[in-house]
């Protein structure tokens, strides 16, 4: 068995937005934007296995889930480019669980203490400050979905990403 992430649904569609009456305002940048979607993330509340060493290690089997958390204007139009831009931000959770999964799978210590300053470390790291660094790339590059080409370069990035499940760079960014 192993630490492994999982998500649900693989892919966002419609019904899994919440509709809002006003455009939504991205608290990465500060722009008024027709949707928005990011990603949560939850780790089973189970204790750490010891080790034959009598090193503690994480559980195993334990999964991290990535679910979404999206938004769409009641005044735009539902089409497919949008989604396909929203559902990026939310693969992006997804692969970023599977490194978070691999790094907490290889670490050892001797403490519930240290098991957990490390897992707050990397969570700190994949899910907060990478994972915002390549959303705000990402919308700067795509402006937030408008730029075909860029959208299409981000989108094969991504496909490519998620076809690798040992995968732990997007286009050249560490996740």
């Amino acid at each position: 068995m192993a630490i492994t992430a999982s998500r649900s649904p693989n892919d966002l569609t419609w019904t899994n937005f919440t509709v809002v009456p006003s455009r939504i305002l991205d608290p990465a940048d500060n722009t008024l934007v027709d949707a928005y979607t990011t990603f949560n993330y939850t780790f089973p509340n189970q204790g750490p296995r010891t080790m034959p060493d009598g090193q503690l290690a994480f559980p195993d089997p334990w999964n991290i889930s990535i679910a979404p958390s999206a938004r769409v204007w009641s005044g735009v139009a539902q089409t497919a480019d949008l989604l396909s831009h929203e559902n990026w931000h939310y693969h992006l959770g997804f692969v970023i669980a599977r490194v978070v999964a691999k790094r907490l799978a290889a670490y050892r210590g001797s403490s519930n203490a240290q098991l957990l300053t490390e897992m707050n470390s990397v969570v700190q790291l994949h899910f907060h400050r990478r994972a915002g660094l390549l959303q705000k790339r990402y919308d700067i590059d795509t402006r937030h979905g408008t730029q075909a080409h860029y959208q299409r370069i981000w989108k094969d990035r991504m496909t490519a990403c998620l076809a690798n499940p040992n995968a732990e760079m997007l286009g050249g960014y560490w996740l």
